[in-house]
């Protein structure tokens, strides 16, 4: 349990997966095939690489289907569809199939304009060590300012995600106890905000929820300054006393 946590950031590194889409039907072909890696790919992608805008779709499915296709509505449900964390990447998958599924015949059959395919890709995260560490949770919260987007992603999103539990921040946290910690993290990642705001928010919530802590620390350490001056004060005392009682008796 004595174990420290320490932070990387993750940048991926992307290759054709070989599945092309032109239309919905290819797109739920490509969808229904693909690795997992490859649905997590596209569905966090937009925003990891633009961590501070809020009005982009979701992810790569919905924003090609909205300007390629132009089925607005269709984009809409797939961007809902494809938010994570919103369970296994299975279930994501299961639900962007949905979605296509429940589609109009009458837009199934539109295609996008040539070169405007939807191009399957895959990624590999790679790693690199900021040189940050935490011994325990107090330090976390230290520390969060110092990381980048990339590692806040990977700690909070990515590595629970594929059960990479020597990276996953939360249940770290709560292995040490910092429940309050763990827990407020876990509801930001929840509201699937963007990069950026993630890594703000958790920072806050974080420091707001020590200010209680402090308060208490700052007392505590009053006190006990207290009750070593008070010991001092009766230790110079019964010295006095004993010197006046031996001073006496000569």
């Amino acid at each position: 349990m004595s174990e420290s946590f320490r932070f990387f950031t993750a940048a991926p590194l992307e290759s054709p997966a070989g599945n092309v889409a032109s239309d919905l039907e290819s797109l739920k072909a490509g969808i229904a095939t693909v690795a997992p890696e490859s649905i997590y790919h596209h569905v966090t992608r937009m925003p990891v690489r633009f961590p501070h805008v809020r009005d982009l779709p979701e992810n790569d499915f919905a924003r090609w289907v909205g300007d390629a296709l132009q089925l607005p509505e269709v984009s809409e449900r797939l961007a809902f569809a494809g938010t994570l964390p919103a369970g296994s990447l299975e279930e994501v998958r299961a639900a962007l199939l949905a979605v296509l599924d429940r589609v109009p015949e009458r837009d199934r059959r539109r295609s996008a304009s040539e070169g405007a395919s939807f191009q399957f890709l895959e990624a590999r995260t790679v790693l690199a060590d900021l040189g940050i560490e935490a011994a325990d949770p107090t330090q976390v919260v230290e520390v969060w300012p110092r990381l980048d987007d990339g590692a806040v992603f990977l700690h909070l999103v990515e590595a629970p995600v594929f059960g990479r539990s020597e990276y996953a921040l939360i249940p770290w946290l709560r292995a040490r106890g910092a429940r309050g910690l763990a827990d407020s993290a876990a509801k930001a990642v929840a509201g699937s905000p963007p990069i950026a705001r993630l890594h703000r928010d958790v920072g806050t919530r974080w420091r707001r929820s020590m200010i209680g802590r402090r308060l208490v620390d700052r007392i505590e350490a009053a006190d006990e300054v207290r009750v070593r001056e008070a010991r001092e004060t009766m230790t110079r005392l019964a010295e006095k006393l004993k010197g006046a009682d031996t001073g006496g008796r000569k």
